[in-house]
């Protein structure tokens, strides 16, 4: 009942899980890991109920046990590189780890309480790249929505067309889709909506290791495995709204902007009328744009009189236009697309959506919602 591991190789396996863990519990078992040590091989998996996060390494020794999830992480990393042992203490709900003559120790609880998800029954099953998965995941997270009334948005919509493989998040403001070539096997995979908290475990998950990733969904789960490690995680149940009709068609009054000059030039702008200290953030931006591409200009104002202006490095035409839109939600949207990409913005008129693309980017569209100015 002693193992032996290296503390880095430790290390890596525990903090591809932490992350699933909650740092507050009604249930106990919850903040610990279920730590598994056989047949040359350890396994490390956390939970919150919605989702688990497993992940292994090798390790001599023989260990069945569950340990707080904060508590066995720092211990970890307070030692040095090297070799450290881990064993539980005869008599007691506890265990050690030790190296040289350092010790911590650290209450445990008994493994066999600890819930441990089934695997998925039927799966449709899937491959694909680590980074392609890591992209389409990736952009489509900054508009996932944080209300808690619209739950169906809190996540990433991932559905499948002839050829391709979409994903799409929005909060009502802005809506971000991104595509791939369809993958070999996921034609039949169900509409799905991957919860946003699964969705950064995956995108850290894949940061941590390299490699392909199997991806398997039933409609009511779904599992990313890559190399020794892996995530199951509940989807959300309900329909995600028909956001291609949100997406419009390219409209008439089109303007082009270096994506770095137009994030430069909000932020600018923000900054003074968003000072640090300001009790009331001014979160919208005016946006003019002139017949002649010296008179485009962003600008903003506060209550207190304090106002900002910068001129846009941009190419416009259509008729003379007025509109206004939401600083952050403005650079958010704009800073999925490649640095030094040429944007391409088009709208109908003030009042409608922005249909934003790039000229490096031809699986991703961007929708921002106009505000009043």
């Amino acid at each position: 009942m002693k193992i032996e591991i290296e503390r880095d190789v430790l290390l890596v396996a525990l903090e591809q899980v932490f992350g699933v863990v909650e740092r507050r519990n009604t249930i106990p078992i919850l903040s610990n890991l279920l730590v598994i040590v056989e047949n040359g091989l350890l396994s490390v998996t956390g939970t919150d109920l919605d989702i688990e996060a497993s992940a292994s390494a090798s390790a001599a020794g023989s260990l069945r046990t569950t340990v707080p999830a904060d508590k066995f992480l720092a211990a970890v990393k307070s030692f040095k590189p090297g070799k450290l042992s881990v064993a539980p203490i005869e008599g007691r709900e506890a265990l050690t780890v030790k190296q040289g003559r350092g010790v911590r120790t650290i209450a445990t609880l008994p493994g066999d309480e600890f819930p441990k998800r089934a695997p998925l029954n039927n799966p449709v099953s899937f491959t694909m790249q680590s980074d392609v998965l890591a992209r389409l995941l990736g952009k489509c997270a900054v508009s996932q929505s944080s209300d808690e009334t619209r739950y169906y948005l809190q996540g990433v919509f991932l559905h499948t067309t002839a050829d391709k493989l979409r994903g799409a998040a929005t909060d009502g403001h802005r809506l971000i889709r991104a595509e791939i070539d369809l993958p070999d096997g996921a034609s039949a995979m169900p509409d799905i909506i991957v919860p946003k908290k699964a969705v950064a475990q995956v995108i850290q998950l894949i940061g941590k290791a390299a490699g392909d990733v199997v991806i398997e969904t039933n409609g009511t789960a779904i599992s990313f495995k890559i190399g020794s490690s892996s995530i199951i995680s509940k989807l959300i149940e309900g329909t995600f709204p028909d956001y291609s009709r949100v997406i419009p068609e390219p409209a008439g009054n089109k303007i082009t902007v270096i994506r770095d000059l137009l994030i430069t030039a909000a932020g600018a702008v923000s900054s003074v009328v968003n000072a640090e200290g300001d009790k009331t953030k001014i979160r919208s931006l005016a946006l003019d744009f002139g017949a002649s591409d010296g008179a485009h200009e962003m600008s903003a104002k506060d209550q207190t009189g304090s106002s900002a202006s910068e001129p846009i490095e941009a190419t416009y035409s259509g008729t003379p236009l007025r509109f206004g839109l939401n600083s952050q939600y403005l650079r958010d949207v704009a800073g999925i697309f490649a640095e030094g990409a040429a944007l391409t913005i088009t709208l109908h008129d003030p009042s409608a959506p922005l249909r934003i693309v790039s000229d490096k980017d031809p699986d991703l569209v961007g929708v921002l919602m106009p505000m009043r100015v």
